[in-house]
């Protein structure tokens, strides 16, 4: 019997670079483990190949060359006129306003963004910026979104914020988390030697909170060290406020490394600090390597990622968040690896999030 083959969908992912981050290595998540056998993808990036921190192997990609996202539209322009692809999909905010512009001229075009903040909570910060500048941004962003088809949000949370922010209505926002990559394999036992050892895995910035972790480290008694792994503006700010706070010679700063899981089965404990997330990738891989967590109540979904007392704990202040440290570091023989990683890996784990991925993008252009 003869039967037609399916079309292939034709998918262009569009990101600013291929730098440390989790846009980022979502982005490759998906261009890598997207069925070849119903799409064909091409990944789109706006910057160097010098700068790139992650394996591209595999996928085929094209480098822009360009310092700016604005400096890149006729250059996408002509790869949209000459591939013609089904989707385009890009994430990061000047990154969403390009492809939503970029679609006025591709009618045919079904447009996606993701997007990676609490939106309400980044407007707070834009409000330090000036009064035009911000005039002119919500505008370049309105007239955007009005040309974008679906948005992805990666939490709940982001979802109800940006229906109360009025961004956008409820038939454009679809929910699609972060995965737990498959490389990520659960430590064999939980470790138990002292000193106790911290990890922070972020951008060191303002939004990350790590100035509040410090402040909760230097009220502890016992022994202990704490891996921060990232660089970003706040970098001497908190080195010199972890030296005034006398626990400078506990810190190890690492700016970048490709070893990330390495580090994590290494630690007891991962600490998390943020006032706002988009879906923390860094905790989903701490948490997929079988190390507990302690995190700061923040929006962004970590309340759909943590689950007390079996991968650690949600705290409201800086008081309760020393007295969980305690109380994991007293108790680590019952956050066993396995009961850490489980209820991650059976939420977010790769085979499932790429299902529905791919389920979401065939539902969009049939």
């Amino acid at each position: 019997m003869n039967s037609v083959a399916q079309k292939k969908v034709k998918i262009f992912f569009c990101i600013p670079n291929l730098s440390a981050g989790g846009a980022e290595r979502v982005m490759v998540f998906l261009a890598k483990n997207l069925s070849s056998k119903l799409f064909t993808v091409k990944l789109i990036v706006v910057g160097f190949e010098k700068d790139s921190v992650y394996s591209t192997a595999g996928i085929d990609v094209c480098y822009l060359n360009e310092t700016k996202v604005r400096k890149a539209f006729f250059k996408i322009f002509r790869i949209l006129k000459e591939y013609e692809p089904d989707i385009l999909f890009g994430t990061l905010a000047h990154i969403n306003q390009l492809v939503g512009l970029l679609s006025y001229l591709f009618p045919r075009l079904v447009c996606v963004t993701r997007e990676t903040y609490v939106l309400s909570e980044d407007r707070k910060t834009e409000l330090k910026k000036p009064y035009f500048k911000r005039v002119k941004n919500r505008f370049i962003t309105k007239l955007a979104n009005n040309r974008i088809n679906y948005i992805i949000c990666q939490s709940n949370d982001m979802q109800n914020d940006i229906l109360q922010t009025g961004i956008s209505d409820s038939k454009k926002l679809k929910v699609l988390n972060n995965p737990v990559s498959n490389e990520i394999q659960v430590k064999k036992v939980q470790l138990l030697e002292s000193p106790i050892k911290f990890i922070t895995v972020g951008r060191l910035t303002k939004q990350k909170g790590h100035d509040r972790i410090l402040r909760c480290l230097s009220k502890i008694t016992f022994d202990f060290t704490y891996t921060i792994i990232g660089d970003g503006p706040k970098k001497k700010n908190l080195l010199d406020l972890a030296k005034n706070l006398g626990i400078s010679d506990k810190i190890i700063h690492i700016p970048f490394t490709d070893k990330v899981y390495e580090q994590l089965y290494k630690h007891h404990i991962y600490l998390q600090g943020s006032y706002y997330e988009g879906f923390p990738n860094a905790l989903l891989e701490s948490l997929g390597s079988g190390t507990p967590a302690i995190v700061f109540e923040a929006p962004g979904g970590i309340n759909e990622i943590m689950s007390n007392d079996s991968n650690g704990f949600i705290v409201e202040n800086e008081h309760e968040f020393i007295k969980k440290i305690n109380y994991v570091k007293d108790n680590l023989s019952e956050f066993s690896p396995s009961k850490v990683s489980k209820i991650v890996r059976e939420k977010f784990g790769s085979d499932i999030v790429i299902r529905q991925y791919e389920d979401f993008f065939n539902q969009i252009v049939t």
